[in-house]
């Protein structure tokens, strides 16, 4: 629900800002790589992910923009309290929820209009916070054994170069590339939160 009432807020704001300017706004499909390969399995390594983005246009070509994207990865396994016994008794789960939510700067370079061609740059900044919980449960019972819950979130800069191709009167289509940086400290070992992000958009200008 957090997340939800995150994204309707972002729509909002820009919804407001827009009265009388153009206003586009894309949904993502990105294949995320994480930068850290020591800890992509425990904050997400490599992940296809939905982002949707709004765009404001400033003046001349530049524009503000905002993203929010989600994904969740996990795993399930079942295990054994004693070495001796014959069936597992605990089923274990270990579930990770990233969040990446980002705005900044953008300016393009060409027409976002059909059969054009247009290249975007674009700078910024990013929050990134992966939301980790660790469960066993008795497998006859149903009970909880033990449940843990933590979170580990950074703030840092995000870069973006995409080439948009207009489709049909205001649709257009996008595809992008990116990098994410965002820090933060587990155990004194520095944690890299982003990564290599690509990507294909589907867009629509007001």
């Amino acid at each position: 629900m957090k997340k939800i009432l995150i994204l309707m807020l972002i729509i909002f704001t820009f919804s407001v800002l827009a009265t009388g300017k153009s206003l586009m706004i894309t949904v993502h499909g990105n294949y995320f790589v994480a930068a850290d390969d020591d800890f992509a399995q425990e904050y997400g390594g490599k992940k296809y992910f939905p982002e949707g983005k709004i765009a404001l246009k400033l003046s001349g070509n530049f524009y503000l923009w905002g993203s929010y994207g989600f994904f969740s990865t996990g795993n399930t396994w079942d295990k054994w309290s004693h070495k001796n016994i014959e069936n597992a008794d605990i089923a274990a789960s270990d579930t990770v929820d990233k969040t990446i939510i980002s705005g900044g700067l953008g300016y393009y370079m060409g027409y976002i209009e059909r059969n054009e061609l247009a290249i975007k740059i674009e700078i910024g900044a990013c929050k990134i916070a992966n939301d980790r919980e660790t469960a066993d449960t008795g497998i006859n019972s149903g009970s909880v054994i033990s449940h843990e819950e933590n979170t580990v979130s950074g703030f840092g800069a995000r870069g973006n170069f995409g080439v948009t191709y207009g489709i049909f009167n205001n649709i257009f289509a996008e595809i992008s590339f990116g990098y994410l940086l965002a820090l933060d400290k587990v155990d004194d070992q520095t944690i890299r939160l982003g990564g290599f992000r690509a990507s294909l958009g589907l867009g629509l200008r007001f």
